[in-house]
């Protein structure tokens, strides 16, 4: 899965690999996510500025030592893998499934889903519904502009790029629901952020997060 040496067929990582996986297991902000070092319930951001999501969470951190599986994930049609990536998004973040009335995947523009041939998030997202028993709405919110790619776009930049960027397409899925969107990783969270906000725009009472993997840095 991440380094390409010859493993049992029982097996998706070598031993080595699943060693430096970092599970995200340390304290971190209720609301976003980060990691804080802190005894706070909150980091200073979401005292600051609180996201329209409730909670956010992720399997593991995005660093040197995972980075390989996200990317041949995102855009060489490694998809062989889902369904171990789902449990570990699911078996370690129980608590943000209780309660949830359905998930939605973070959407890829229809050009760009042209281009990949599939949606990651959407792949994760109906692995992790199998998985949790949870209805999966994959058409609820669309990508209504084709926005550049975030990767190696500042936070202000990435901001502006995603901030009308999505649409809700069928406010029934939406409206008094609370929804758990799904998305493979979390830099910046731009991208969820302004998804979130559509979702909240239309109706729903609650919006959790739940990600792959995510940069631990703030």
């Amino acid at each position: 899965m991440n380094c390409n040496c010859i493993i049992s067929e029982d097996k998706d990582l070598c031993d080595e690999c699943y060693q430096k996986i970092d599970f995200l297991e340390q304290n971190y902000c209720n609301l976003c996510g980060c990691i804080i070092t802190s005894n706070a319930n909150l980091c200073g951001k979401c005292i600051a500025d609180p996201p329209p999501f409730s909670m956010l969470r992720s399997a593991f951190a995005y660093n040197a030592d995972s980075k390989n599986m996200i990317i041949s994930l995102k855009f060489f049609d490694n998809t062989n893998y889902v369904n171990t990536y789902a449990q570990w998004m699911y078996e370690k973040n129980r608590d943000i499934f209780v309660g949830v009335d359905s998930i939605i995947p973070v959407p890829l523009h229809r050009l760009r889903l042209f281009q990949r041939k599939y949606n990651q998030a959407a792949l994760l997202a109906k692995a992790v519904s199998y998985l949790s028993n949870v209805s999966c709405q994959l058409f609820a919110v669309k990508r209504s502009l084709n926005t550049h790619a975030q990767t190696g776009l500042s936070t202000k930049q990435r901001e502006a790029n995603v901030k009308r960027a999505f649409v809700v397409t069928d406010s029934d899925v939406v409206r008094d629901k609370i929804l758990l969107l799904i998305d493979d990783v979390v830099t910046t969270g731009a991208t969820v952020k302004y998804c979130a906000q559509a979702l909240k725009n239309c109706g729903a009472v609650e919006v959790r997060v739940l990600t792959l993997a995510r940069t631990t840095a703030r």
